[in-house]
C-alpha cells in the first residue's frame, strides 16, 4: 500500500495532467470505483477510464525504479539512520564536504512551491553556502509519504529555542541521497509526529 501511494504521489505532483492526476488519486489512492471516480469528477466513464489508463502509463514509464520502499528495505534501518544522522550533522555543522559526500552526482534540491531548484553538487553547494549554512539548525528524523524525512528547526535567538521551519523529504538512490524536497512550512510538523520547537 505504501508503494502504491508513493508512486501515485510522485505522478500526481510531478508528471500528470490535472484530469489524469485527479483520476489516478481517486482510483489508486482512495480506492473509488471507476463509476464513482467519473461521477465525482463530472466525467463520462469512458473519459475517466481513458485518463486513468494514460496516467498509469505515465507512472509506469516515468517513475523511478526501484521504489523508495524497496530502496529503504534493501539498505536497512541501520544504514538509513546513519545516513539521516550524517545529513543532520552536516547541516548543523555547515560541513559542505560532508553533506556533498552524501549526494549522488546529479542530486536535486527543490522547495515547492518556490521556483528555486538546484541540480548537481556544485549548484547545491552554492545554495547551501548562500542560505542554510548561514544559520543554526537542529534536526529530528521522521517519515513522510513513506520516505525518510527530517524536521529542520531554525534557531530563534529572541526566544532561545529552535523553531520548526522546514521539512526535508529525502529520496534515496541506493545508500545516497538523490533528491531533497524541502517544504518550507513549520506548521505541518505535528502531522509527522514532530514538536513545534525543540531545545537541543
Amino acid at each position: 500500500m505504501r508503494e502504491s501511494v508513493e508512486l501515485a504521489f510522485i505522478a500526481a505532483t510531478q508528471l500528470l495532467a490535472p484530469r489524469q492526476r485527479a483520476v489516478l488519486l481517486i482510483r489508486d489512492v482512495l480506492g473509488f470505483s471507476a463509476q464513482e471516480a467519473a461521477e465525482t469528477l463530472g466525467m463520462t466513464l469512458a473519459a475517466a477510464n481513458s485518463a486513468l489508463e494514460r496516467g498509469r502509463a505515465t507512472v509506469a514509464q516515468r517513475c523511478p525504479e526501484p521504489s523508495q520502499q524497496s530502496t529503504l528495505r534493501s539498505i536497512g534501518d541501520a544504514r538509513v539512520r546513519e545516513l539521516v544522522t550524517s545529513y543532520s550533522n552536516a547541516l548543523e555543522r555547515a560541513d559542505m564536504e560532508g553533506l556533498l559526500a552524501l549526494l549522488v552526482e546529479d542530486a536535486t534540491w527543490a522547495m515547492p512551491p518556490e521556483p528555486q531548484w538546484y541540480r548537481g553538487r556544485e549548484a547545491i553547494a552554492g545554495f547551501l553556502a548562500d542560505g542554510p549554512f548561514r544559520v543554526q539548525w537542529r534536526h529530528l528524523e521522521t517519515r513522510a509519504n513513506g520516505q525518510v524525512a527530517v524536521g529542520c528547526y531554525l534557531w530563534d535567538a529572541s526566544r532561545e529555542v529552535y523553531s520548526a521551519a522546514v521539512l526535508d523529504v529525502l529520496t534515496l538512490r541506493g545508500a545516497e541521497i538523490a533528491a531533497i524536497t524541502a517544504f518550507l512550512d513549520g506548521t505541518i510538523f505535528p502531522r509527522f509526529g514532530l514538536p513545534a520547537e525543540v531545545n537541543l
